[in-house]
């Protein structure tokens, strides 16, 4: 497959694993980030070689883009003209990332089998590609947020009985149309969120693959730093590849991310390696892309290990780490490695898989009653399918003692080890030479240590024992 960043081996700023690697300036935690040039220099020596223009996440932080309607705000669309202008300076390539069609604030449905809805996008996307000239591609998700599509099951007359692959297929095609008839060189990227694994295969089979790609979470189950590919993942891209239609895979590469957040400088450079090497190891995978964002001004050594690994991608785990450690000094150079990996550790153990909603768990701190295992299901083909074969809970409010014990056994076991972490960092903060970076980290791998806590003593006391 040819090089889809539109540079040769021999231009691109290094040889990396990936052709596209895509990163994100800010994210929901710490929206409010500059887009300057120091920043973007950052990211470029990492070994990035594409951004996204806004950070794109449901809340909109920082009053960034979320759906192409709100590029209507000349304010925004000065914004996103400087930021596509600077990113093309700096050697960058610009990904738009939308979610179309926008619905109503009421239900955020909209019928894609409308003439008039798939005419005004169509209308919109051209206008789009013809008023950002330094724009090169565009993604797109079909179904989230505010781009919610009609079922075939609902009341919709023109889309009753229809199934939604059948619907999307043309009108992905028509968007797909809409920007290259402005931009032929252009591609569009679309994001299968909340869509069952059936139906991204079947759209994948279905759909034109000119000017076409995917970008995927790294499972059906969405973004973790403890999933690097599931059985779905490997086969849509290995589907898409027999097709001709690259594949990009989306991970949590800094030291935040949609799980743990807000924490942001949680050091597990080894969970980030695991995704880069799966990812680089799927059939059919040309890039990966940043999920949740960067700071640039906070180079954690998350940052580092990605880093090390787009340049030398074959090295082992434990050299791109001992090149993470360097800057802090050889007097803990040791100590670091060892408090990573019990971070790291902590962060597998942690009982993620018994539901979607203990994300952001972090945020609620010490203090907290946690009483139960919070309900986390929605009307969407994904959670009424496949999320149900990954996490414990999607329905009942009420669990069995056994899931409640075996959540609470391995949040004290993930708590034991972000504590035994947290000491080495802190012990290590007085020895090296970044005494403020290795601080934060001391500091934040408690927190995670003291809320884990919190949760397993409080479902030990739910059911009886501890």
């Amino acid at each position: 497959m040819e090089h889809l960043t539109g540079q040769t081996p021999a231009t691109r700023s290094h040889l990396g694993p990936f052709d596209i690697t895509i990163g994100i300036v800010g994210h929901p935690t710490t929206p409010d980030v500059a887009w300057s040039d120091k920043q973007l220099q950052v990211l470029k020596d990492i070994g990035l070689n594409t951004l996204q223009l806004s950070i794109a996440w449901s809340w909109r932080p920082a009053g960034e883009v979320l759906n192409l309607e709100n590029l209507d705000d000349p304010a925004l669309a000065g914004e996103w003209r400087r930021r596509a202008g600077q990113a093309e300076r700096f050697g960058f390539r610009a990904l738009a990332h939308f979610g179309l069609p926008m619905g109503p604030q009421t239900d955020a449905t909209t019928c894609i089998m409308d003439p008039q809805v798939r005419d005004n996008y169509a209308r919109r996307l051209s206008r789009f590609m013809h008023d950002f000239p330094s724009v090169n591609d565009v993604l797109i998700y079909t179904y989230d947020q505010l781009a919610w599509l009609c079922s075939e099951f609902g009341d919709c007359p023109r889309c009753h009985g229809v199934p939604l692959h059948e619907r999307l297929t043309p009108f992905l095609e028509a968007m797909v149309d809409a920007i290259c008839a402005v931009r032929p060189a252009a591609r569009l990227w679309w994001e299968p969120w909340e869509l069952s694994a059936g139906q991204t295969y079947a759209v994948t089979e279905r759909i034109r693959p000119n000017h076409f790609g995917l970008i995927c979470h790294s499972t059906i189950a969405e973004v973790q730093f403890v999933n690097t590919t599931d059985l779905w993942f490997r086969n849509l891209a290995r589907l898409a590849h027999m097709r001709g239609i690259p594949m990009i895979g989306e991970g949590f590469f800094g030291g935040s991310g949609e799980d743990v957040a807000p924490l942001t400088h949680l050091p597990c450079p080894r969970l980030v390696h695991q995704q880069l090497n799966a990812l680089h190891h799927a059939p059919g995978v040309v890039g990966i892309k940043e999920y949740y964002g960067f700071v640039p001004d906070h180079l954690s050594v998350n940052l580092r290990l990605l880093s090390g690994y787009l340049h030398a991608p074959d090295a082992p785990f434990d050299e791109l780490a001992g090149l993470a450690a360097e800057p802090y000094g050889a007097a803990v150079h040791e100590q670091l490695l060892q408090a990573w990996e019990l971070a790291s550790q902590a962060i597998e153990f942690f009982p993620w898989d018994a539901s979607w909603a203990l994300r952001r768990i972090f945020e609620l701190g010490p203090h907290v009653p946690y009483q139960s295992i919070p309900t986390a299901s929605w009307m969407t083909p994904a959670w009424q399918s496949n999320r149900r074969g990954f996490y414990l809970v999607t329905d009942r409010n009420q669990q069995h003692p056994w899931l409640l014990e075996d959540v609470a056994l391995r949040a004290r076991l993930a708590s034991s080890r972000f504590a035994d972490s947290a000491r080495l960092l802190q012990e290590a903060s007085a020895k090296t030479v970044l005494p403020e970076d290795v601080q934060r980290q001391a500091d934040q791998v408690h927190a995670a240590a003291q809320t884990s806590l919190a949760l397993a003593e409080g479902l030990f006391r739910q059911i009886g024992h501890g």
